[in-house]
């Protein structure tokens, strides 16, 4: 018996020890500044911050460029030249290559040339090339849309768990303040030999116990605080306070058919349908390959030396002319190329619209799961909340007797225990019904935060 309470004590005092040195270590780090964080915050925080969603915004300005240039092949095409050169004399053959004479050239030559031209008719081409980019452009803001909301689902998780460890922490404190009134009144009932010492010691191990999860509990805060800090651009020594009244906000829950009704306005599916109309597109740009191409054209040249003639030598004179005209061309390969190149643009156009159905179908079967768990949510909390009003009765009951000798430590031990289970499952529920909300918000298109 003197051996197990030496054992007793050496573990008491090696925990006790434990918490102190541990307490010690966090006084430097509690000194650290706390920062009040509500929702709206964090998400303001996360867009201007977040290497992904500047990549998205990187990417919406490469679209923007790629559109002008697609405007720019409309302009009439300008093009000038410069050419200075030398000329060597020239050599006369018969039609039987006999040589008959050399011609004497002047050697300089230089010529200047301004050139313009505008495609007048190409089956449209050109247009459905700048409504392609269009869609390209709108396709990038939506992808900057499902980018932003991901990051700031992802954060506001992070956020909810420190909103967890910090009620966490609040229902650690609440029980280490029970558990020390708890071995005040063990202590006056050991003092008047009314129980063993076994139960004092017993009731303090169970103190330690509580302060040694409460110092894990805390180290998760700075954890959790620490990364998310990062991310959304506070100094890394923050400790992130969350807003309570997050609690307070009516998390209600519309019929079933309308969140399915607004899951169109997902960037997901949104995406899908520019893809769909990015397609037609292409098919309309395949088909333009078939028509010929008509386009005026403007050419003003100024050259030196004028060589039309040999007779009686060509002229070391300057010569200008001006040409103008209209100009048919048509890729005859194009009557055998083009159809393959419909084929396939058609073929994009119909798994376009295969993936927008099956994403449709997903994200109709993620809005029913995100349903049904809010309400679970909402129903595991009214349980566990009832639960938890259990667990305070038989707590104080099984208090009540062990003072009046009519229950033993082990009881209260296990009361205890029950008691801060329930508390910490009740607030955990509590927290997850925000959770579970926002998902179905996110899910179903709802997701204007």
């Amino acid at each position: 018996m003197d051996n197990l309470s030496s054992q007793s004590k050496n573990r008491l005092y090696f925990k006790t020890t434990l918490v102190v040195l541990l307490l010690l270590r966090q006084l430097n780090v509690f000194g650290q500044n706390h920062i009040f964080l509500p929702v709206d915050s964090l998400f303001k925080k996360a867009e201007e911050n977040s290497i992904t969603l500047n990549a998205s915004r990187q990417k919406i300005s490469i679209s923007h460029y790629n559109t002008e240039i697609a405007k720019d092949k409309q302009l009439p095409s300008i093009e000038s030249s410069a050419l200075l050169g030398y000329i060597s004399n020239g050599a006369v053959w018969t039609k039987s290559f006999d040589y008959m004479e050399t011609i004497n050239l002047p050697h300089i030559m230089n010529n200047y040339s301004v050139s313009a031209g505008v495609l007048v008719f190409g089956g449209k081409k050109l247009r459905n090339d700048v409504a392609k980019s269009k869609l390209e452009e709108q396709l990038a803001s939506l992808d900057y849309k499902k980018d932003k909301e991901d990051i700031q689902f992802l954060l506001l998780s992070k956020y909810l768990d420190i909103f967890t460890l910090q009620n966490q922490r609040k229902v650690f404190q609440q029980n280490i303040d029970l558990a020390k009134q708890q071995y005040s009144n063990v202590e006056k009932l050991s003092k008047e030999g009314m129980v063993t010492r076994n139960d004092l010691i017993r009731s303090k191990l169970h103190i330690t116990d509580l302060e040694l999860q409460l110092t894990t509990v805390r180290n998760d805060i700075l954890i959790n605080s620490h990364d998310l800090s990062v991310v959304i651009g506070l100094p890394d020594s923050s400790i992130i306070d969350v807003d309570t009244t997050l609690y307070d906000k009516y998390y209600e829950n519309n019929a079933y058919q309308n969140y399915v009704d607004s899951s169109n306005k997902t960037p997901e599916i949104q995406a899908a349908l520019q893809k769909m109309k990015i397609a037609e597109k292409n098919i309309a740009i395949a088909n333009a390959e078939k028509a010929p191409k008509v386009s005026l054209y403007a050419e003003d040249m100024l050259a030196r030396p004028y060589l039309n003639t040999l007779d009686p030598i060509p002229q070391d004179i300057y010569w200008h002319y001006f040409t103008g005209g209209v100009k048919l061309t048509y890729n005859i390969s194009n009557l055998y190329t083009t159809k393959k190149e419909v084929n396939k643009a058609k073929s994009n156009l119909k798994l376009a619209e295969t993936e927008k159905d099956l994403l449709a179908q997903k994200t109709e079967m993620q809005i029913h799961k995100s349903y049904v768990k809010l309400f679970e949510a909402k129903d595991k909390f009214h349980t566990l909340q009832e639960s938890y009003l259990l667990a305070q009765d038989n707590y104080r009951i099984v208090t009540q007797k062990y003072m009046n000798q009519l229950a033993i430590m082990t009881d209260v031990m296990d009361a205890s225990t029950a008691l801060l289970s329930s508390q910490l499952n009740m607030t955990n529920a509590r927290i997850n019904i925000i959770y579970e909300w926002y998902q179905l918000m996110k899910v179903s298109g709802n997701w204007e935060f």
